[in-house]
């Protein structure tokens, strides 16, 4: 590990960051598992109704 001119060992440096990113991910999973299911749901609804609107034309 080198020790940068300031004092810090850049290998400690990386490694709190990643504590840092690895918390703010585990508070923010439930707004990020909404997001995702709201996706979801859009993508089956608009699936849907394409669907609905292919039968639709297709029995006309």
């Amino acid at each position: 590990m080198q020790i940068r001119r300031n004092g810090t060992a850049r290998g400690r440096r990386i490694g709190s960051t990643a504590r840092r990113l690895a918390r703010w991910g585990v508070r923010r999973r439930h707004i990020a598992v909404g997001h995702f299911l709201r996706g979801v749901c859009s993508g089956a609804g608009t699936a849907l109704v394409g669907l609905a609107v292919v039968w639709f034309q297709s029995r006309r």
